[in-house]
């Protein structure tokens, strides 16, 4: 028997499978390899895979720089639109010098805080009402002890018996001493309702009238003006004028801190520049404005003086100048110019006596008719007697003139003296505005009243008016009928 040996099968090899095998194909990427492919519009087919996505890159980071750019440009456009150019457009010129609205809004910041303070400050005029009705309340209570006295002298009097003439001697001389007191004290009582009714019926509520922001902002552009043709003139004036009326350094910080120390209660100066949006050098610049305008107002108050040179003349105010023309025409043939005036003039003042305007100071015509270039005429050098103007267009109205008289050196009374002296700025301004070399343009009506050069708390229109009622009854004298 063969010996066989015992192996282990071989296994059979599997058959292959049916089903469709797969393959993932892997390929290397070559960025420098063109893949023809156009980038954008049908260009960009002969560039790199690497190239494009270069060009991608900087395409994003191109247009977010231009981007931000732009977004730069416009905020720097509009910054610079309110803060540079909208502030430097003139909201009015004198002489061809403009006034910006940059320096509006900040005159209207002090003068619109300035009238706030002299309404509502500690020495404003509320205060001084209140001070006169706080006064009259006290001294109504020593009136009403000395009535009291009184009645009672004369019930003790009254009840004297006719044999007591020593203790009545003594009572009466008590009583007239009481009723001479009660006198004094009544009048001092009457003097105090009077200046308590005075501020609360018209003091206060016209302050309170003026204001508002069209006041304000018209008074604020008019000193705008004002001090163009001050500093103007003083340019023309010697050193030692300037130095009259060019504000020290000094004097501006005084004005300032007299203005801070009538804030209202509750503000203080820092909040008030806070508020309107304004700086210490802003209103200390504007403070110099009001000091100089003082000085201007002082200086040419110093200048009137009695006696002075004075015109006398006559004048005629036409209302048509084809009236004018006619009543000249008449005139220069030899017609009476009293007569004419007194048919034809429309001045009140002056038509009934003939156009007559007696003997009249350099101010007192500007004053008197609020304006100045019928004046400047009349006081011009070359005036001579009997002298007729040209036709003089002023007001709305066409004026004829005729000098009666010229004094180099005629007297002004003491009231005319004093009111020409109050008013020495204010005339001088109209005779400025007056001149034919002076142009002041119009005001832009739009930047007056803009909300950005108003203050918050200023109002649009003033409050209805109120009147409260006086303290302080004024009873009769008491204890008359005395036997």
């Amino acid at each position: 028997m063969n010996s066989q040996t015992m192996r282990r099968p071989t296994p059979k090899k599997a058959g292959r499978s049916n089903k469709p095998k797969h393959y993932n194909k892997q390929t290397a990427r070559f960025e420098g390899k063109r893949d023809g492919k156009p980038l954008i519009f049908g260009w960009g087919g002969h560039l790199s895979h690497s190239q494009k996505e270069q060009l991608r890159v900087r395409s994003i980071w191109t247009t977010a720089i231009i981007f931000a750019v732009m977004i730069v440009v416009v905020l720097a456009g509009f910054w610079i639109n309110i803060n540079v150019i909208i502030p430097g457009l003139a909201i009015t010129s004198v002489n061809g010098h403009s006034i910006p609205q940059s320096l509006y809004r900040k005159m209207v910041a002090l003068q619109a805080q300035g009238a706030d303070d002299d309404l509502n400050g500690p020495h404003g005029l509320i205060a001084q009402r209140d001070a006169y009705k706080k006064q009259a309340d006290a001294e109504q209570i020593t009136v009403n002890a000395t009535t009291s006295q009184i009645n009672k002298l004369v019930a003790e009097i009254t009840a004297l018996k006719p044999n007591q003439t020593a203790q009545k001697a003594s009572l009466n001389k008590q009583l007239t001493s009481e009723r001479a007191l009660y006198q004094k004290q009544q009048t001092q009582l009457d003097t105090l309702n009077s200046d308590y009714t005075n501020y609360n019926t018209n003091v206060v509520p016209l302050a309170q009238q003026n204001y508002t922001q069209s006041q304000i902002g018209n008074i604020s552009v008019q000193w705008l003006q004002d001090d163009e043709l001050i500093r103007e003139w003083l340019a023309t004036q010697s050193s030692a004028v300037q130095n009259k009326i060019n504000p020290t350094q000094s004097a501006v910080t005084k004005a300032l801190n007299s203005y801070k120390s009538n804030l209202p209660s509750g503000t203080t100066y820092s909040s008030f520049l806070s508020k309107d949006g304004v700086s210490d050098g802003d209103i200390v610049a504007m403070m110099t404005i009001t000091v100089r305008r003082n000085n201007m107002q002082n200086y040419l108050a110093s200048l009137i003086k009695s006696p002075a040179y004075q015109v006398l003349a006559r004048q005629m105010v036409i209302d048509t100048k084809a009236h004018a023309e006619t009543y000249l025409k008449q005139l220069e043939q030899g017609a009476n110019f009293g007569v004419l005036a007194k048919a034809y003039s429309s001045d009140a003042n002056t038509s009934a006596q003939g156009g007559y305007m007696d003997w009249m100071a350099r101010g007192q015509y500007a004053q008197q008719y609020n304006a100045a270039i019928v004046e400047n005429w009349m006081f011009d050098p070359a005036r001579y007697l009997n002298e007729i103007s040209p036709i003089i267009f002023e007001n709305g109205s066409y004026h004829i003139v005729q000098i009666l008289g010229i004094d180099p050196s005629h007297p002004i009374t003491s009231s005319n003296l004093q009111t020409l002296q109050s008013n020495a700025l204010s005339n001088w301004l109209l005779e400025q505005q007056a001149l034919p070399t002076t142009n002041i343009g119009p005001v832009d009506q739009t930047m007056l009243l803009d909300a950005s050069n108003m203050p918050s708390d200023l109002p649009a229109s003033a409050p209805a008016t109120g009147a409260n009622g006086v303290p302080g009854a004024q009873p009769g004298v008491p204890g008359q009928t005395v036997p």
